[in-house]
Order: structure tokens, then sequence, then C-alpha cells
């Protein structure tokens, strides 16, 4: 059964063309970056596999923000692309914020190289969750309205299934096809019910810690006990607006950042998402199909070329 399973998935990739195109040369852009690691980054402790593949996702990212000219960036969620963050503004003297639940793994992956020393000096490490308990628990707990993140869900309806990839596991395949009932199941059909967005109960304890939605619960629920929940709210309380935003969250609170977050990044600023393919994740397919349909956002870059993705959009006004 499963050995069918992955002859499927192999064959409908190898069907599968690109949907999404956008303004930046992505294979040049690409090459470079896979080079900038060859040569900058080779020290770093990339045996986590899903950090080291997308690694050059990371050094693309960073070098667009580069030649952009940003000068303030907000990361959530870090990870290698936290090393890359900091040697840029090494160079640049640019500010870099980093919001993320525990640094731990960012710390194993810098620990003994010169990286340790450039993240110490040029990121400020804000430990906490983006969002509160009751945010998580109010959004997920009806269905979702027919206008998110100021656009009406029935005008990007047919952009979702453009973020729907067979570029995933054999077994996450399989799980979200038992949620559907179906094989030929699309995103659209399962996050959407006529012009609502829907996330049923299933799917939110798939995509969350030990595959149970009371779990992500009770995390945010003992962060927000010790002070440390609700980053964004402070952050915007202060007035702080950003060039760019890097959203690569928490699989299920990246979807409420961009509506909170949208309009703190400066007009001719950028945001970034990671991981914007489904069913390997679920975290950025809504906030990017959305941004396609939004007049005041234009993608500038799309990478396909791993599992995760990466896809930056621009703000026009």
């Amino acid at each position: 059964m499963l050995k069918n399973l992955h002859k499927k998935i192999a064959h409908y990739r190898s069907r599968e063309p690109s949907v999404l195109t956008a303004d930046f040369d992505n294979d040049a852009a690409m090459k470079k970056a896979r080079s900038v690691q060859e040569q900058c980054f080779a020290e770093l402790d990339s045996s986590d596999k899903k950090q080291g593949r997308a690694f050059p996702s990371y050094t693309c990212m960073v070098d667009f923000a580069e030649q952009s000219g940003c000068k303030s960036v907000l990361e959530i969620g870090a990870g290698l692309s936290t090393a890359v963050w900091a040697s840029f503004a090494e160079r640049t003297g640019a500010e870099i914020r980093t919001v993320d639940a525990s640094f731990a793994p960012l710390k194993a992956f810098i620990r003994g190289t010169r990286h340790e020393e450039e993240v110490s000096s040029n990121v400020q490490l804000i430990e906490g969750a983006t969002i509160c308990c009751d945010e998580m628990v109010e959004f997920y707990s009806n269905d979702l309205p027919t206008v998110y993140g100021g656009v009406d869900v029935v005008s990007f309806l047919d952009n979702i299934d453009k973020f729907q990839s067979r570029h995933c596991s054999a077994g996450r395949w399989q799980r979200v096809s038992d949620i559907a009932g179906r094989w030929d199941w699309t995103a659209r059909d399962l996050l959407t019910r006529d012009s609502s967005l829907v996330l049923p109960p299933p799917l939110l304890d798939m995509y969350s810690s030990g595959r149970d939605f009371a779990n992500e619960i009770n995390f945010l629920k003992d962060l927000d006990s010790r002070g440390k929940g609700g980053v964004i709210d402070k952050l915007i309380a202060d007035g702080i607006s950003w060039d760019l935003i890097f959203f690569d969250s928490g699989e299920l609170a990246s979807i409420i950042e961009w509506t909170k977050l949208k309009s703190r990044i400066t007009v001719g600023g950028y945001a970034a998402f990671h991981d914007i393919f489904f069913p390997k994740s679920i975290k950025n397919i809504i906030p990017c199909a959305a941004l396609l349909a939004d007049p005041d956002w234009r993608m500038v870059f799309c990478d396909d070329s791993t599992k995760q993705g990466l896809l930056i959009a621009q703000r026009l006004r």
C-alpha cells in the first residue's frame, strides 16, 4: 500500500508544473545562494536535514533583502536563517529582531562557530510566543470569516490550490487523504466552504505538536503564565515597523500573524514566507493565497526548488 502511494506521488511529481511566476530570476538567485552557502556558512551544523535543504532559500532571501536596501527585519522563527541574517547585519548595520519560543536549537546550530558571536552581537533575540493563547482559541474555535487580512476569501479561492504540492512524504499525503475521505482532494476543498475559510479539527490536530491541538493551547497557556506570550502586540505597541518580515513560525500561528503584521511592513517593503506548500505545511498557504489577490501586494520571488518553498512579496501601498 505504502509502496504504491510512493509510486503515485512520484508519478504526479514528474508531471507537476510550476503555477507561480515572479519578477526575480529564480535560477540565477538560487545558484548564487548555493555558492554563498558553500563559501560563508559551511561550518554551520546543518545535520538537521530540513534546515540544510532550506538553506539556499535563506541565503537567497537575505541577498534579496541586501539588494533591496532593507534596514530593519523581523524574523519569526529562529534557525539557520538567523545566522544568515546576523551576517547580513554585520555587513550592513541592519537591525534584526528574531522571535522564537526557544533559542536552544539555534544555539546548537551555531555553537563553536564564528556565527555564534555574529548572532549575539547583531540580532536581538526575543524569547516568547508571537500570539497569546486566547487569540489562537478564538481564531480556530469557529469558522473563519469571509474576509481574511482585509481580502475577501472568495477573491482568492482559486489561489489556494496554487500552493498545493505533492512534494511531501507519502505518510503526510495519506493522512490528509484520510481526513478528506478521498485521494483526489484539493486544498481548496479542505480549507474552504462556500466563501469562508475553515480548518477542520483533524487538520488542526495533525499540524499540532504531538498531533493534538490541545497541546498547542497548553503550550501557549504556559508561555502566557510566564509573561512570554503575545510578543507581536508588544512590538506593535512600541510603534515598530519593518522593511521585511520573515514568516517562519509555528504551523498554526502564521495564519494569525499575517493579519496582525501586514500593516507593519513599510510601503515598498517585503514579506517573506517559508513553508508555503500544503500538505508539507499548513502555516503559510492561506496568507500566500490571500496575498496574490491583494492589490496592495505584488509577488516578486517564488522558489519551488525545495519541499518547503519560499515566497517574497512587496507592499505597494
